[in-house]
């Protein structure tokens, strides 16, 4: 049995939470990075797309996506910028 890398995990799980929330070409690019076996690049496509389309994320997918050990400091503060810009969720489920 093969297991999943936390960030992958997360990649699979940030795609199918934003897929009801995107058209298909914003899906595209980001299993274009899926596939491609890069899941911080689809992880960051991801923060994109929803700060783009400015779809809320669970606090806890920003945690866990900001706390992933292979971002740079730079990578760090363009998520830290991105995740600022998003809608607030508590706000939103409430």
């Amino acid at each position: 049995m093969l297991v999943m890398d936390e960030a992958t995990l997360l990649a699979h799980a940030m795609r199918d939470y934003m897929r009801p929330f995107i058209g298909d070409s914003h899906l595209q690019l980001i299993e274009i990075s899926m596939n491609a076996g890069e899941p911080y690049s689809a992880l960051s496509t991801c923060m994109g797309i929803a700060q783009e389309l400015s779809i809320a994320l669970p606090p806890l997918f920003i945690e866990k996506i900001t706390h992933l050990p292979s971002w740079n400091d730079f990578d760090r503060e363009v998520l830290a910028e991105q995740a600022q810009q998003l809608p607030d969720w508590f706000r939103l489920a409430s």
